[in-house]
Protein backbone atom coordinates (compact mmCIF):
# COMPACT_ATOMS: atom_id res chain seq x y z
CA UNK A 1 0.00 0.00 0.00
CA UNK A 2 3.07 2.60 1.05
CA UNK A 3 4.59 1.50 -2.31
CA UNK A 4 1.01 2.25 -4.52
CA UNK A 5 1.12 6.05 -2.15
CA UNK A 6 4.74 6.95 -3.17
CA UNK A 7 4.27 6.25 -6.38
CA UNK A 8 1.18 8.18 -7.26
CA UNK A 9 2.32 10.97 -4.57
CA UNK A 10 5.59 10.88 -6.99
CA UNK A 11 3.30 11.08 -10.22
CA UNK A 12 1.20 13.96 -8.98
CA UNK A 13 4.12 16.17 -6.39
CA UNK A 14 7.07 14.41 -7.12
CA UNK A 15 10.77 15.83 -8.22
CA UNK A 16 9.98 19.35 -7.26
CA UNK A 17 6.61 19.78 -8.89
CA UNK A 18 4.85 21.20 -6.11
CA UNK A 19 1.56 23.81 -7.19
CA UNK A 20 3.77 26.71 -5.96
CA UNK A 21 1.29 28.89 -8.12
CA UNK A 22 -2.14 27.85 -6.59
CA UNK A 23 -0.71 27.40 -3.26
CA UNK A 24 1.11 31.34 -3.16
CA UNK A 25 -2.10 32.45 -4.59
CA UNK A 26 -4.47 30.96 -1.73
CA UNK A 27 -2.13 32.26 1.19
CA UNK A 28 -2.02 35.82 -0.47
CA UNK A 29 -5.81 35.83 -1.25
CA UNK A 30 -6.97 34.48 2.27
CA UNK A 31 -3.77 36.51 4.56
CA UNK A 32 -5.37 39.97 2.23
CA UNK A 33 -9.20 39.45 3.25
CA UNK A 34 -8.41 37.91 6.53
CA UNK A 35 -6.61 40.48 7.50
CA UNK A 36 -8.91 43.37 6.50
CA UNK A 37 -11.97 41.53 8.20
CA UNK A 38 -10.79 40.33 11.68
CA UNK A 39 -10.86 43.32 13.41
CA UNK A 40 -14.31 44.22 12.12
CA UNK A 41 -15.43 40.39 13.27
CA UNK A 42 -16.21 38.41 16.59
CA UNK A 43 -14.65 34.84 16.14
CA UNK A 44 -17.81 32.79 15.31
CA UNK A 45 -19.02 35.82 12.06
CA UNK A 46 -14.66 35.54 11.52
CA UNK A 47 -14.92 31.88 11.29
CA UNK A 48 -17.89 31.55 8.81
CA UNK A 49 -15.91 34.86 6.51
CA UNK A 50 -12.84 33.12 6.74
CA UNK A 51 -13.87 29.36 6.29
CA UNK A 52 -16.16 30.56 3.26
CA UNK A 53 -12.99 32.19 1.53
CA UNK A 54 -11.02 28.98 2.20
CA UNK A 55 -14.31 26.89 0.83
CA UNK A 56 -13.70 28.50 -2.42
CA UNK A 57 -10.24 28.59 -2.68
CA UNK A 58 -10.17 24.79 -2.34
CA UNK A 59 -13.21 24.18 -4.45
CA UNK A 60 -11.47 25.71 -7.33
CA UNK A 61 -8.34 23.24 -7.63
CA UNK A 62 -10.47 20.47 -7.32
CA UNK A 63 -12.78 21.23 -10.16
CA UNK A 64 -10.03 22.55 -12.25
CA UNK A 65 -6.68 21.81 -12.19
CA UNK A 66 -7.18 18.46 -9.54
CA UNK A 67 -10.29 17.82 -10.61
CA UNK A 68 -8.84 15.06 -12.45
CA UNK A 69 -7.59 12.97 -9.37
CA UNK A 70 -11.09 12.81 -8.06
CA UNK A 71 -12.34 11.72 -11.40
CA UNK A 72 -10.04 9.46 -12.68
CA UNK A 73 -6.90 7.37 -11.80
CA UNK A 74 -4.26 8.03 -14.64
CA UNK A 75 -2.46 4.94 -14.15
CA UNK A 76 -5.50 2.61 -12.89
CA UNK A 77 -4.66 -0.45 -15.15
CA UNK A 78 -1.04 -0.54 -14.20
CA UNK A 79 -1.71 -0.26 -10.59
CA UNK A 80 -4.33 -3.07 -10.56
CA UNK A 81 -2.30 -5.83 -12.08
CA UNK A 82 0.70 -5.15 -9.46
CA UNK A 83 0.03 -8.07 -6.09
CA UNK A 84 -1.83 -5.48 -4.09
CA UNK A 85 -5.67 -5.77 -2.84
CA UNK A 86 -8.19 -3.65 -3.73
CA UNK A 87 -8.31 -2.36 -0.25
CA UNK A 88 -4.89 -1.55 0.03
CA UNK A 89 -5.23 0.37 -3.40
CA UNK A 90 -8.82 1.88 -2.39
CA UNK A 91 -6.77 3.31 1.04
CA UNK A 92 -3.79 4.44 -1.09
CA UNK A 93 -5.55 6.37 -3.36
CA UNK A 94 -7.48 8.00 0.42
CA UNK A 95 -4.51 8.77 1.87
CA UNK A 96 -2.88 10.66 -1.69
CA UNK A 97 -5.93 12.47 -2.01
CA UNK A 98 -5.84 13.60 1.72
CA UNK A 99 -2.23 14.89 1.56
CA UNK A 100 -3.12 16.73 -1.32
CA UNK A 101 -6.52 18.80 -0.16
CA UNK A 102 -4.64 18.87 3.48
CA UNK A 103 -1.22 20.67 1.53
CA UNK A 104 -3.94 22.90 -0.95
CA UNK A 105 -5.91 23.85 2.09
CA UNK A 106 -3.33 24.87 5.06
CA UNK A 107 -1.95 27.61 2.07
CA UNK A 108 -5.01 29.15 2.99
CA UNK A 109 -5.99 28.16 6.55
CA UNK A 110 -2.48 29.34 8.37
CA UNK A 111 -3.29 32.82 7.44
CA UNK A 112 -6.85 32.33 8.49
CA UNK A 113 -5.87 31.46 12.27
CA UNK A 114 -2.93 33.98 12.17
CA UNK A 115 -5.67 36.96 11.62
CA UNK A 116 -8.31 35.68 13.87
CA UNK A 117 -9.61 37.42 16.57
CA UNK A 118 -7.35 38.31 19.45
CA UNK A 119 -10.86 36.77 21.13
CA UNK A 120 -10.19 33.53 19.94
CA UNK A 121 -6.96 32.08 21.94
CA UNK A 122 -3.98 29.53 20.00
CA UNK A 123 -6.34 26.53 21.15
CA UNK A 124 -9.32 28.00 18.67
CA UNK A 125 -7.46 28.57 16.18
CA UNK A 126 -5.96 25.63 16.18
CA UNK A 127 -9.17 23.88 15.90
CA UNK A 128 -10.04 26.10 13.22
CA UNK A 129 -7.32 24.95 11.19
CA UNK A 130 -8.70 21.41 11.82
CA UNK A 131 -12.26 22.54 10.91
CA UNK A 132 -11.36 23.99 8.12
CA UNK A 133 -9.33 20.65 7.05
CA UNK A 134 -12.37 18.88 7.53
CA UNK A 135 -14.17 21.54 5.54
CA UNK A 136 -11.86 20.45 2.52
CA UNK A 137 -12.67 16.90 2.63
CA UNK A 138 -16.36 17.33 2.77
CA UNK A 139 -16.39 19.53 -0.52
CA UNK A 140 -13.85 17.07 -2.07
CA UNK A 141 -16.58 14.49 -1.04
CA UNK A 142 -19.12 15.70 -2.64
CA UNK A 143 -17.25 16.18 -5.58
CA UNK A 144 -16.73 12.60 -5.83
CA UNK A 145 -19.98 11.69 -4.99
CA UNK A 146 -21.60 14.18 -7.64
CA UNK A 147 -19.26 12.53 -10.38
CA UNK A 148 -19.77 9.19 -9.18
CA UNK A 149 -23.48 9.46 -9.17
CA UNK A 150 -24.00 11.53 -12.47
CA UNK A 151 -21.34 10.70 -14.70
CA UNK A 152 -21.30 12.54 -18.04
CA UNK A 153 -24.29 14.52 -16.63
CA UNK A 154 -22.07 15.86 -13.99
CA UNK A 155 -19.78 18.04 -16.45
CA UNK A 156 -22.49 21.12 -17.36
CA UNK A 157 -23.02 20.66 -13.32
CA UNK A 158 -19.09 21.16 -12.12
CA UNK A 159 -19.03 24.07 -15.13
CA UNK A 160 -21.83 26.18 -13.22
CA UNK A 161 -20.30 25.52 -9.89
CA UNK A 162 -17.00 26.20 -11.03
CA UNK A 163 -18.39 29.82 -12.61
CA UNK A 164 -20.42 30.56 -9.73
CA UNK A 165 -17.01 30.13 -7.58
CA UNK A 166 -15.42 32.67 -9.96
CA UNK A 167 -18.21 34.97 -9.52
CA UNK A 168 -17.91 34.67 -6.02
CA UNK A 169 -14.10 35.18 -5.66
CA UNK A 170 -14.12 37.92 -7.85
CA UNK A 171 -17.15 39.94 -6.00
CA UNK A 172 -15.79 39.05 -2.51
CA UNK A 173 -12.40 40.91 -4.21
CA UNK A 174 -14.39 44.00 -5.48
CA UNK A 175 -17.00 44.46 -2.59
CA UNK A 176 -17.30 41.48 -0.33
CA UNK A 177 -15.76 43.46 2.17
CA UNK A 178 -18.98 45.78 2.42
CA UNK A 179 -20.71 42.51 3.47
CA UNK A 180 -18.76 42.31 6.99
CA UNK A 181 -21.35 44.72 8.83
CA UNK A 182 -24.32 42.30 7.89
CA UNK A 183 -22.68 39.54 9.82
CA UNK A 184 -20.96 41.35 12.36
CA UNK A 185 -23.64 40.92 14.95
CA UNK A 186 -22.79 36.85 14.73
CA UNK A 187 -21.72 36.18 18.45
CA UNK A 188 -23.04 32.25 17.99
CA UNK A 189 -25.34 30.51 15.26
CA UNK A 190 -28.33 31.24 17.41
CA UNK A 191 -27.93 34.82 16.34
CA UNK A 192 -28.31 34.15 12.77
CA UNK A 193 -31.89 31.84 13.38
CA UNK A 194 -32.04 29.20 10.64
CA UNK A 195 -30.49 30.58 7.97
CA UNK A 196 -26.87 29.34 8.24
CA UNK A 197 -28.10 26.19 9.13
CA UNK A 198 -27.42 24.42 5.43
CA UNK A 199 -24.48 26.65 4.99
CA UNK A 200 -21.43 24.52 5.48
CA UNK A 201 -18.69 27.15 6.01
CA UNK A 202 -20.76 27.63 9.37
CA UNK A 203 -20.74 24.44 10.96
CA UNK A 204 -17.02 24.26 10.28
CA UNK A 205 -17.11 27.83 12.07
CA UNK A 206 -19.13 26.97 14.75
CA UNK A 207 -16.06 25.57 16.40
CA UNK A 208 -15.18 28.94 17.81
CA UNK A 209 -18.99 29.85 18.66
CA UNK A 210 -19.43 29.97 22.64
CA UNK A 211 -19.95 26.58 24.23
CA UNK A 212 -23.12 27.85 26.55
CA UNK A 213 -24.67 30.06 23.92
CA UNK A 214 -24.62 27.22 20.86
CA UNK A 215 -26.89 24.10 21.50
CA UNK A 216 -24.25 20.44 21.21
CA UNK A 217 -26.69 19.31 18.58
CA UNK A 218 -26.29 19.82 15.59
CA UNK A 219 -23.66 23.03 15.57
CA UNK A 220 -20.72 21.52 17.72
CA UNK A 221 -21.33 18.39 16.51
CA UNK A 222 -21.80 18.85 12.41
CA UNK A 223 -18.26 20.03 12.17
CA UNK A 224 -16.97 16.51 13.25
CA UNK A 225 -20.35 14.57 11.92
CA UNK A 226 -19.53 15.66 8.38
CA UNK A 227 -15.60 15.02 8.61
CA UNK A 228 -16.22 11.71 9.13
CA UNK A 229 -18.57 11.54 6.35
CA UNK A 230 -16.18 13.10 4.17
CA UNK A 231 -13.57 10.36 5.01
CA UNK A 232 -16.04 7.23 4.13
CA UNK A 233 -17.59 8.73 1.19
CA UNK A 234 -13.57 9.17 -0.12
CA UNK A 235 -12.43 6.13 1.00
CA UNK A 236 -16.18 3.71 -0.25
CA UNK A 237 -17.52 6.02 -3.25
CA UNK A 238 -16.71 4.15 -6.89
CA UNK A 239 -14.65 6.25 -9.10
CA UNK A 240 -16.73 8.03 -11.70
CA UNK A 241 -16.73 5.73 -15.06
CA UNK A 242 -14.45 7.03 -18.21
CA UNK A 243 -16.62 9.89 -20.35
CA UNK A 244 -17.57 8.30 -23.40
CA UNK A 245 -16.04 9.78 -26.70
CA UNK A 246 -18.25 13.00 -28.21
CA UNK A 247 -18.70 12.86 -31.59
CA UNK A 248 -20.36 16.59 -31.38
CA UNK A 249 -19.81 20.07 -30.72
CA UNK A 250 -22.83 20.61 -29.35
CA UNK A 251 -25.43 23.56 -30.55
CA UNK A 252 -22.76 25.90 -30.30
CA UNK A 253 -20.86 24.43 -32.98
CA UNK A 254 -23.68 23.87 -35.22
CA UNK A 255 -24.92 27.84 -34.28
CA UNK A 256 -21.30 28.74 -35.79
CA UNK A 257 -20.94 26.66 -38.91
CA UNK A 258 -21.55 29.90 -41.50
CA UNK A 259 -19.48 31.60 -39.60
CA UNK A 260 -16.71 28.94 -39.94
CA UNK A 261 -17.64 28.03 -42.98
CA UNK A 262 -17.04 31.98 -43.59
CA UNK A 263 -13.34 32.03 -42.28
CA UNK A 264 -12.21 28.87 -43.81
CA UNK A 265 -12.75 30.46 -47.23
CA UNK A 266 -11.89 34.04 -47.13
CA UNK A 267 -9.39 33.86 -43.51
CA UNK A 268 -7.60 30.54 -43.26
CA UNK A 269 -5.05 29.70 -45.30
CA UNK A 270 -4.77 26.35 -46.76
CA UNK A 271 -1.71 25.86 -44.52
CA UNK A 272 -3.70 26.52 -41.41
CA UNK A 273 -6.81 24.78 -42.42
CA UNK A 274 -5.78 21.77 -40.45
CA UNK A 275 -4.91 22.96 -37.21
CA UNK A 276 -8.18 25.45 -37.27
CA UNK A 277 -10.83 22.54 -38.24
CA UNK A 278 -8.67 20.11 -35.64
CA UNK A 279 -8.89 22.68 -32.70
CA UNK A 280 -12.53 24.09 -33.52
CA UNK A 281 -13.89 20.41 -33.58
CA UNK A 282 -11.91 18.61 -30.94
CA UNK A 283 -10.59 21.31 -28.29
CA UNK A 284 -14.18 21.87 -26.82
CA UNK A 285 -14.86 18.22 -26.46
CA UNK A 286 -11.71 18.04 -24.15
CA UNK A 287 -13.51 17.89 -20.66
CA UNK A 288 -10.41 19.45 -18.69
CA UNK A 289 -10.08 22.07 -21.30
CA UNK A 290 -13.96 22.49 -20.58
CA UNK A 291 -13.41 22.70 -17.14
CA UNK A 292 -10.37 24.93 -17.03
CA UNK A 293 -11.78 27.43 -19.06
CA UNK A 294 -15.33 28.04 -19.55
CA UNK A 295 -15.56 28.66 -16.39
CA UNK A 296 -14.15 32.04 -17.21
CA UNK A 297 -17.04 33.54 -18.17
CA UNK A 298 -17.84 34.37 -14.69
CA UNK A 299 -14.81 37.51 -14.38
CA UNK A 300 -17.28 39.34 -17.06
CA UNK A 301 -20.44 38.13 -15.27
CA UNK A 302 -19.30 39.29 -11.96
CA UNK A 303 -18.40 42.73 -12.51
CA UNK A 304 -21.64 43.36 -13.84
CA UNK A 305 -23.18 41.92 -10.90
CA UNK A 306 -21.16 44.52 -8.88
CA UNK A 307 -21.51 47.09 -10.83
CA UNK A 308 -25.26 46.46 -11.63
CA UNK A 309 -26.52 48.96 -8.66
CA UNK A 310 -24.79 52.09 -10.46
CA UNK A 311 -28.07 54.65 -11.24
CA UNK A 312 -25.98 56.39 -13.73
CA UNK A 313 -25.99 55.71 -17.41
CA UNK A 314 -21.98 57.08 -16.97
CA UNK A 315 -21.09 54.52 -14.46
CA UNK A 316 -22.81 51.43 -16.53
CA UNK A 317 -21.34 52.80 -20.21
CA UNK A 318 -17.56 52.63 -18.08
CA UNK A 319 -18.07 49.43 -16.47
CA UNK A 320 -19.58 47.98 -19.66
CA UNK A 321 -16.64 49.39 -21.92
CA UNK A 322 -14.03 47.96 -19.22
CA UNK A 323 -15.92 44.75 -19.54
CA UNK A 324 -16.08 44.62 -23.71
CA UNK A 325 -12.10 45.60 -23.44
CA UNK A 326 -10.70 43.46 -20.86
CA UNK A 327 -11.17 39.90 -22.01
CA UNK A 328 -7.50 39.39 -23.36
CA UNK A 329 -6.45 40.00 -19.48
CA UNK A 330 -7.70 36.37 -18.70
CA UNK A 331 -7.21 35.06 -22.42
CA UNK A 332 -3.72 33.69 -21.49
CA UNK A 333 -5.30 31.50 -19.30
CA UNK A 334 -7.74 30.11 -22.22
CA UNK A 335 -4.55 29.91 -24.48
CA UNK A 336 -2.61 27.97 -22.63
CA UNK A 337 -4.84 25.36 -22.58
CA UNK A 338 -5.00 24.83 -25.80
CA UNK A 339 -2.19 22.01 -25.89
CA UNK A 340 -4.30 20.02 -23.46
CA UNK A 341 -5.92 16.89 -24.65
CA UNK A 342 -6.19 13.60 -22.95
CA UNK A 343 -5.28 11.98 -26.89
CA UNK A 344 -1.79 13.95 -26.34
CA UNK A 345 0.24 10.56 -27.26
CA UNK A 346 -0.86 11.54 -30.96
CA UNK A 347 1.01 14.68 -31.36
CA UNK A 348 2.79 12.95 -33.97
CA UNK A 349 0.03 13.89 -36.30
CA UNK A 350 1.69 17.65 -35.93
CA UNK A 351 5.56 16.53 -35.27
CA UNK A 352 5.27 14.54 -38.39
CA UNK A 353 3.11 17.11 -40.45
CA UNK A 354 4.93 18.66 -43.47
CA UNK A 355 4.40 22.19 -42.01
CA UNK A 356 6.24 24.92 -40.05
CA UNK A 357 4.70 25.03 -36.98
CA UNK A 358 3.70 29.08 -37.74
CA UNK A 359 1.08 27.16 -39.81
CA UNK A 360 -0.15 25.10 -36.45
CA UNK A 361 0.09 28.34 -34.34
CA UNK A 362 -2.17 30.13 -37.09
CA UNK A 363 -4.57 27.97 -37.61
CA UNK A 364 -5.17 27.17 -33.65
CA UNK A 365 -5.45 31.12 -32.91
CA UNK A 366 -8.05 31.89 -35.82
CA UNK A 367 -10.14 28.52 -34.56
CA UNK A 368 -10.14 29.84 -31.04
CA UNK A 369 -11.31 33.45 -32.21
CA UNK A 370 -13.94 31.89 -34.00
CA UNK A 371 -15.08 29.02 -31.63
CA UNK A 372 -14.42 31.24 -28.78
CA UNK A 373 -14.13 34.94 -28.63
CA UNK A 374 -17.34 35.28 -31.33
CA UNK A 375 -19.74 33.54 -28.72
CA UNK A 376 -18.00 35.28 -25.61
CA UNK A 377 -18.42 38.97 -27.63
CA UNK A 378 -21.74 37.98 -29.16
CA UNK A 379 -22.57 37.79 -25.22
CA UNK A 380 -20.96 40.86 -23.95
CA UNK A 381 -22.63 42.54 -27.14
CA UNK A 382 -25.92 41.49 -25.63
CA UNK A 383 -25.65 42.59 -22.50
CA UNK A 384 -24.25 46.07 -23.29
CA UNK A 385 -27.34 46.28 -25.52
CA UNK A 386 -29.72 45.86 -22.78
CA UNK A 387 -27.88 47.57 -20.31
CA UNK A 388 -27.19 50.87 -21.97
CA UNK A 389 -28.37 50.72 -25.60
CA UNK A 390 -27.93 49.36 -29.16
CA UNK A 391 -25.79 52.63 -30.52
CA UNK A 392 -23.40 51.55 -27.16
CA UNK A 393 -22.99 48.39 -28.25
CA UNK A 394 -22.20 48.85 -31.88
CA UNK A 395 -19.57 51.36 -31.44
CA UNK A 396 -17.75 49.58 -28.30
CA UNK A 397 -17.85 45.62 -28.99
CA UNK A 398 -16.65 45.52 -32.30
CA UNK A 399 -13.43 47.05 -31.88
CA UNK A 400 -13.37 45.82 -28.90
CA UNK A 401 -13.36 42.32 -30.37
CA UNK A 402 -10.78 43.11 -32.75
CA UNK A 403 -8.29 44.08 -30.31
CA UNK A 404 -8.47 41.24 -28.68
CA UNK A 405 -8.18 39.11 -31.46
CA UNK A 406 -4.91 41.40 -32.60
CA UNK A 407 -3.80 40.88 -28.43
CA UNK A 408 -4.64 36.93 -28.88
CA UNK A 409 -1.82 36.60 -31.78
CA UNK A 410 0.97 37.91 -29.39
CA UNK A 411 -0.52 36.23 -26.24
CA UNK A 412 -0.22 33.05 -28.01
CA UNK A 413 3.49 33.27 -28.76
CA UNK A 414 4.06 34.46 -25.31
CA UNK A 415 2.09 31.77 -23.71
CA UNK A 416 2.10 28.43 -25.90
CA UNK A 417 5.07 26.28 -26.75
CA UNK A 418 3.69 23.26 -27.86
CA UNK A 419 1.48 22.34 -30.85
CA UNK A 420 -2.62 22.14 -30.02
CA UNK A 421 -3.71 19.40 -28.64
CA UNK A 422 0.08 17.81 -27.81
CA UNK A 423 0.18 17.85 -23.66
CA UNK A 424 -1.28 15.76 -21.18
CA UNK A 425 -3.97 18.01 -19.09
CA UNK A 426 -2.00 17.66 -15.74
CA UNK A 427 0.83 18.99 -17.57
CA UNK A 428 -0.79 22.67 -18.07
CA UNK A 429 0.06 24.88 -15.36
CA UNK A 430 0.30 28.18 -14.43
CA UNK A 431 3.46 29.93 -13.70
CA UNK A 432 4.20 32.73 -11.08
CA UNK A 433 6.06 34.65 -13.68
CA UNK A 434 2.82 35.52 -15.55
CA UNK A 435 1.60 37.94 -12.75
CA UNK A 436 3.47 40.78 -13.95
CA UNK A 437 2.08 40.36 -17.95
CA UNK A 438 -1.95 39.90 -16.66
CA UNK A 439 -1.82 42.83 -14.52
CA UNK A 440 -0.24 44.84 -17.25
CA UNK A 441 -2.72 43.63 -19.15
CA UNK A 442 -5.43 44.63 -17.17
CA UNK A 443 -4.13 48.10 -16.13
CA UNK A 444 -3.78 48.83 -19.95
CA UNK A 445 -7.31 47.50 -21.50
CA UNK A 446 -8.64 49.09 -18.32
CA UNK A 447 -7.33 52.57 -20.07
CA UNK A 448 -8.09 51.46 -23.37
CA UNK A 449 -11.58 50.79 -21.98
CA UNK A 450 -11.88 54.51 -20.48
CA UNK A 451 -10.83 56.29 -23.57
CA UNK A 452 -12.69 54.55 -25.85
CA UNK A 453 -16.11 55.45 -23.74
CA UNK A 454 -14.58 58.89 -23.41
CA UNK A 455 -13.63 59.44 -27.34
CA UNK A 456 -15.52 56.96 -29.43
CA UNK A 457 -18.85 58.69 -28.58
CA UNK A 458 -20.53 58.18 -32.24
CA UNK A 459 -21.09 55.21 -34.07
CA UNK A 460 -19.09 56.67 -37.22
CA UNK A 461 -15.77 56.72 -34.86
CA UNK A 462 -16.86 53.03 -33.79
CA UNK A 463 -16.50 51.86 -37.12
CA UNK A 464 -13.56 53.90 -37.67
CA UNK A 465 -11.35 52.58 -34.65
CA UNK A 466 -12.89 49.20 -36.06
CA UNK A 467 -11.28 49.76 -39.11
CA UNK A 468 -7.77 50.95 -37.96
CA UNK A 469 -7.74 47.60 -35.99
CA UNK A 470 -9.20 45.24 -38.97
CA UNK A 471 -6.30 46.33 -41.23
CA UNK A 472 -4.15 45.70 -38.45
CA UNK A 473 -5.26 42.41 -37.97
CA UNK A 474 -5.07 42.23 -42.07
CA UNK A 475 -1.50 43.28 -41.65
CA UNK A 476 -0.34 41.04 -38.88
CA UNK A 477 -2.23 38.28 -40.78
CA UNK A 478 -0.10 38.76 -43.68
CA UNK A 479 3.18 39.56 -42.21
CA UNK A 480 2.35 35.54 -40.42
CA UNK A 481 5.96 36.01 -38.05
CA UNK A 482 5.20 33.68 -35.35
CA UNK A 483 8.65 32.04 -34.15
CA UNK A 484 9.19 28.56 -33.64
Amino acid sequence: MLTVFRAGFAAQWGAGTWPAAPLVAHGTIAAILCGLASDALPPFAYGVFALSVCGALIALPLLGDFGALLRSDPAAEWVEALPVTRFELRLARTMLILLLIAALSLAALLPVAWFAPDAAGWGARLVLIAAGLGQALFLAAILIGLQSVFGERAEALLVLLQTALVVGIVLGFTVGLRWLPRIAHLESPADAGASLALYPPAWFASVLAPWKATPFWPWHASPWLATAAAFATLAACPLPGAPRARTSGGWMARVLSPLRALATRAWVRPAERASFDLVFDALPLEREFVLRTYPLIGIPLAFLIAGSRGDSEAMREGLLAVLLFTPAAYLPILLVHVPASASHAARWLFDTAPLPPEAHAGGAIKAVAVRFLVPLYAMLFLLAWSQVGLSFALRLALPAALLSMILSRKLYRMFVHDPPLSVAPSEIEAKLDWTGVLAGLGVGLTVVAILAANFVTSLAAGLALAGALLAIEWRLDRKATLPA
